[in-house]
């Protein structure tokens, strides 16, 4: 998909971080945007931020909740007419918890957001992407996605059920020449608003600041990095230099790779 002017593009948790850079990034490729968000008032800011809002399409409803999902795809098709890319970028975690002591209903938020809402997104709007010559759904894993992440076992589960949604999708949209190419990215830390949007987060500002300083791509540039892999049609991209790293260390040793997550985790736990 080398040229994205008029392609309609829907983009969920358009209110902060990737999902807004994508945005604005998207329009000013002179793309048609639906964008969605759980905050009113995040996703106005986007808009206010983008200006031009004429080819702007938006609903603001909870990804986890099918019904209002799959009534988005239809109000959207109505809209525009067609749907050429659909990034779900949606997600949330519930903190720095182990995975026993994390409860029933917090994997059931996570999942509920982070996995079920890609899936109602993607087959929501299967239908219409493959009525088109070309088009792309993109699913925002992360790194851990690709290995599991202490005290974040929800958030974990979630990214590794994107990625193993994503991968076989994808092998089985080539296998039919359906001409959708699917699309797992897997950043590492991006300096966004997750952690700031945990319900129940005693953070404090200095320790949020702390946490930035782990998190060494920013939003703009893993939009970046995911319009460039809808243009190539990648089926798989890790951003980010700490993703990359962790990547490879997980293929290299799995017993490294373990005592690096024990002691990151140990640094991380002392912030």
């Amino acid at each position: 998909m080398k040229n994205l002017k008029n392609k309609v593009v829907v983009i969920t948790g358009a209110g902060s971080g990737i999902g807004r850079s994508l945005a604005i990034k998207m329009h000013n490729n002179g793309a048609k945007l639906a964008l969605n968000d759980f905050n009113k008032q995040s996703l106005d800011e986007t808009l206010s931020i983008i200006g031009n809002i004429d080819q702007i399409y938006t609903e603001v409803f909870d990804v986890s909740k099918k019904e209002e999902f799959y009534q988005f795809s239809k109000n959207v098709v109505n809209h525009f007419k067609k749907v050429d890319v659909v990034i779900n970028n949606a997600g949330i975690t519930n903190g720095s918890i182990t995975a026993v002591d994390t409860t029933i209903e917090s994997y059931e938020k996570v999942l509920g957001v982070n996995l079920w809402g890609m899936i109602y997104g993607t087959l929501a709007f299967m239908p219409e992407l493959r009525k088109q010559n070309e088009s792309s759904v993109v699913n925002i894993s992360s790194i851990w996605g690709l290995l599991g992440s202490p005290y974040q076992s929800a958030y974990s589960t979630s990214k590794f059920g994107i990625r193993g949604f994503t991968e076989a999708l994808a092998a089985e949209e080539l296998c039919n020449n359906t001409g959708v190419a699917v699309t797992s990215v897997h950043p590492g830390g991006v300096k966004t608003n997750i952690v700031r949007n945990i319900e129940g987060q005693n953070l404090t500002e200095l320790q949020l600041k702390k946490l930035d300083t782990h998190f060494p791509t920013t939003a703009d540039k893993t939009a970046d990095k995911i319009i460039y892999a809808i243009k190539k049609k990648k089926s798989r991209i890790v951003i980010g230099p700490d993703a990359k790293f962790m990547y490879r260390l997980s293929r290299f040793s799995e017993r490294i790779t373990m005592k690096f997550l024990v002691n990151w985790a140990k640094k991380m736990m002392k912030i």
